[in-house]
């Protein structure tokens, strides 16, 4: 992802060292550790509403093809926010 390589992390490793010490760098990776947790949760979460998203609109999608099919079939309007100004007047 970031492309660091096995000596970059070495070196970084050592630098941390020197500059937290021996005693405050377990904390920070623990924070660290921490972090990364509640990052990739809300990675995961995020990936699971668009695929939820994903997923009604493949079904809208499907419904609609269906009533191409037969078109004696009228869908009722199950994705719709409200009346369209087309439909009011059919409808009127």
């Amino acid at each position: 992802m970031f492309d660091i390589g096995w000596t970059e992390m070495l070196v970084l490793g050592v630098v941390a060292l020197l500059v937290l010490g021996p005693r405050e760098l377990p904390n920070m990776l623990r924070m660290i550790g921490r972090y990364a947790g509640q990052m990739r949760h809300m990675a995961s979460a995020f990936r699971a509403q668009m695929n939820e998203i994903s997923n009604e609109i493949d079904t809208k999608t499907q419904l609609e093809k269906l009533a191409e099919k037969d078109l004696d079939i009228d869908l009722p309007d199950l994705f719709d926010d409200g009346p369209k100004d087309e439909k009011e007047k059919k409808r009127g």
